[in-house]
C-alpha cells in the first residue's frame, strides 16, 4: 500500500512538471527506482493511475459546495472557490491538460460530465439559497442565475490553463487571483444586505493576489 500512494504521489509531481502526455510510466518507474513490472502490479497502465488519481480528486470535492450543518453566508462561496484553487495547485496537470485528458481517457471524461452536471445542480441550490436569504437579486428576465453559475465554473476550471495561454507579462488583468474574477461576476447581483456582508468579509480575508 505504500509504494502504491507513493507511485501514486510521484505521477502527480512528474504530472505536474512535464504533463501527463510527455511522462511515460517507465520514467514514473524510473524516478522510484522500481521496475516496469513492479509499476504495472500495481497500475497497469497510466489509464489506470489517472482514473485512481482523478477519483481521489473528485472525493476531495464532494462536500465543497453545500456542507451539512452549516449555516451559510458568503463567506461559504470564497471559502469553497479557494478549496478548489488550492485542489488545482496540487493536480495541476489535470487542470492545465483538461481537454486532452478528456479526448484521451474516455473514462475520466465521461465521469467528468457527470460530476460537472451535479456541480451546476449544487450551485444552483447555493445561489437559490442566497436569493432566499436576501443576498442576492432575485431572478428576473436580465438575471439568469444558471448562466452566472456556468460562467463561475469556467474560470474556476480553466483559471490554470489561461494563464498558460495569455503569458504576456505587459497584460496585467488575469495576473491576479482567480478570486478577484469570481467575485467581480457575483458583485453585480449582490442586495445591500449581500454588498456590506461582502464588505465586511473583505475586511477580515487576506486579499489573494496569484
Amino acid at each position: 500500500m505504500f509504494l502504491k500512494n507513493k507511485i501514486k504521489l510521484t505521477a502527480i509531481e512528474l504530472f505536474n512538471q512535464q504533463g501527463v502526455s510527455t511522462v511515460s510510466m517507465k520514467q514514473i518507474a524510473d524516478s522510484i527506482g522500481i521496475s516496469a513490472g513492479n509499476l504495472r502490479y500495481h497500475y497497469k497502465d497510466k489509464a489506470a493511475l489517472l482514473e485512481v488519481i482523478y477519483n481521489e480528486m473528485y472525493n476531495e470535492t464532494l462536500n465543497y459546495i453545500l456542507p451539512k450543518n452549516c449555516y451559510i453566508t458568503l463567506f461559504h462561496f470564497e471559502e469553497m472557490m479557494l478549496k478548489f484553487d488550492n485542489l488545482q495547485e496540487r493536480y495541476l496537470f489535470f487542470f492545465s491538460d483538461v481537454v486532452h485528458i478528456l479526448k484521451t481517457y474516455t473514462t475520466i471524461s465521461k465521469a467528468y460530465q457527470v460530476s460537472n452536471l451535479v456541480r451546476f445542480k449544487e450551485g444552483r441550490k447555493l445561489i437559490d439559497y442566497y436569493i432566499e436569504s436576501g443576498r442576492l437579486k432575485p431572478e428576473n428576465d436580465n438575471i439568469d442565475y444558471d448562466k452566472v453559475i456556468y460562467s463561475i465554473w469556467m474560470i474556476s476550471t480553466f483559471w490554470q490553463s489561461q494563464k498558460q495561454v495569455i503569458a504576456s507579462k505587459k497584460y496585467k488583468v488575469n495576473k491576479g487571483h482567480s478570486m478577484q474574477m469570481l467575485w467581480n461576476i457575483l458583485m453585480p447581483y449582490l442586495t445591500n444586505k449581500g454588498m456590506n456582508e461582502y464588505l465586511e468579509l473583505k475586511k477580515f480575508v487576506p486579499q489573494k493576489n496569484n
